[in-house]
């Protein structure tokens, strides 16, 4: 495992490598809107090699015979979509509209492939997640496609959430003996580890809505999965995805409260607004980190053992996000200002 894991963290680092160059070459650069310092443009576009990277994991794990076939698309396909989407738009700008149509297919992709049933246990009672519910569940992945991308505009931090998450669950896995997804997940880990190697605060190069998309819909659907394959219940997974739901969604609700233009993109969200107030990025993605390991983790084993405690675990996990927020005022801006730069 260790000779796959240290190719594949590798692959991931070249490849990201290369993608650095070529934007370099096109001059595909951003501005990092990092208000001390110089302020030296930055290559995007790093998330394709993490989708490619990410990709190649997925297609070795099923000729080893380690995810079914039903696994393999839906986790391929969600992705390919997204990201030749997000190409595209590169390319020529798209719509709004278009852009949530993506998402949509990038959504039932997932659904096409996921040949499972969903079972919740929601206090003493279980829910089934069919039929009337599809919708539920493709607005739950869109959901995760736009928190993923409201949540990368600090170095290093979405990548971050995702490697955190997935890491977890196998250390979580490891607590029941279920060896099934251990191995998948710890190999899912180095491509993030080859891309963080270049994303990691100060940033040599970013994602981009490729790859925060491509992020998205991967944690959305490998939580589905695990779901229904293993012990780490939904439950574990929207809490260690608490600080992204909680910030997001606070910061959403208060600026549709506040008539500002809510679909429009700011920096007024809880992290951003502490990476201005520590003038660092590095501190706010090691927040993050020990927020997750700290607090979060530890409540998401306590509901992989007691799943009818969901619905309160998540109460107390997601109260001190709550209040961070408040008193951040995460989302409030005068005149629809977005903000100062991050």
């Amino acid at each position: 495992m260790m000779t796959h894991f240290l190719s594949i963290f590798v692959g991931s680092f070249l490849l990201t490598a290369i993608v650095r160059r070529i934007a370099l070459w096109r001059h595909a650069l951003a501005m990092p809107h990092f208000k001390h310092g110089p302020l030296l443009p930055v290559p995007r576009g790093g998330g394709y090699a993490l989708f490619f990277a990410m990709l190649a994991v997925f297609l070795m794990l099923y000729q080893y015979r380690l995810i079914d076939l039903g696994a393999t698309r839906a986790l391929c396909f969600s992705g390919l979509v997204l990201v030749i989407g997000n190409l595209v738009h590169d390319l020529f700008p798209l719509s709004v509209k278009v852009r949530l149509g993506v998402q949509v297919l990038s959504a039932i992709a997932v659904l096409t492939w996921y040949h499972r049933d969903l079972v919740v246990l929601f206090w003493e009672s279980y829910l089934y997640f069919s039929g009337f519910w599809l919708p539920v569940i493709v607005f739950g992945i869109m959901a995760f496609i736009n928190i993923f991308n409201f949540m990368d505009g600090v170095d290093g931090f979405a990548g971050s959430q995702a490697f955190i998450m997935i890491f977890a669950s196998s250390v979580l896995l490891a607590f029941t003996d279920e060896s099934q997804w251990s191995l998948p997940l710890i190999l899912m880990c180095a491509p993030l580890l080859g891309f963080l190697a270049w994303n990691w605060p100060p940033a040599k190069i970013f994602m981009g809505d490729a790859g925060s998309s491509f992020l998205g819909v991967f944690i959305a659907t490998l939580g589905l999965l695990l779901a229904t394959d293993t012990s780490v219940n939904l439950w574990c997974w929207l809490i260690m995805m608490g600080w992204f739901i909680v910030d997001s969604g606070w910061s959403l609700v208060v600026r549709i409260m506040h008539g500002n233009d809510w679909h429009r993109s700011h920096r007024m969200h809880a992290y951003q607004i502490l990476a201005r107030r520590w003038e660092n990025h590095f501190y706010v993605t090691l927040t993050l980190w020990l927020v997750n390991w700290l607090w979060l983790f530890p409540l998401a084993w306590l509901a992989m053992n007691n799943e009818s405690w969901g619905v309160p675990l998540i109460l107390l996990a997601y109260t001190p996000l709550c209040i961070m927020c408040w008193k951040l005022k995460a989302g409030e801006s005068v005149n629809n200002d977005p903000g100062e730069p991050v």
